[in-house]
């Protein structure tokens, strides 16, 4: 019979994500952790932030736990979780809104697609 070896503190931040991003607005929020990537990145940021995981081994007829909650007894640990969760959230957003607003701007009348007559006014500006 086989085993395998779940990682239950993941799953619990899975669950802890998907219930914390229902008390975020819709946009930006929601939206932006529907993508999967960032919605992972989310899970894998905060699973490296915790320091002592919890495991189990499964045989192959068994089923995941329907709850991950209830082996986190301890409400210390479950607010460390959603605290990370909530930081990181921020963090990330952040770090998307910094990215898209450091990519440089173009300014179509220069750009190099453009055709040298949509360019007149510039050069006559410039004394061409």
């Amino acid at each position: 019979m086989s085993e395998k070896i779940i990682n239950l503190t993941c799953l619990l931040i899975i669950e802890e994500v998907k219930d914390i991003l229902t008390t975020y607005p819709a946009t930006p929020y929601q939206a932006a952790f529907e993508q999967p990537s960032l919605r992972n990145q989310l899970i894998n940021q905060v699973l490296s932030q915790i320091p002592e995981q919890s495991y189990t081994i499964l045989n192959e007829s068994e089923e995941l736990p329907k709850n991950s909650r209830r082996f986190y007894s301890c409400i210390e640990d479950r607010m460390m979780v959603e605290e990370l969760i909530h930081q990181n959230i921020i963090a990330l957003l952040q770090e998307q809104n910094e990215m898209l607003h450091s990519l440089p701007q173009q300014d179509d009348s220069c750009s190099a697609t453009t055709p040298m007559n949509a360019n007149k006014k510039l050069y006559r500006w410039f004394g061409y």
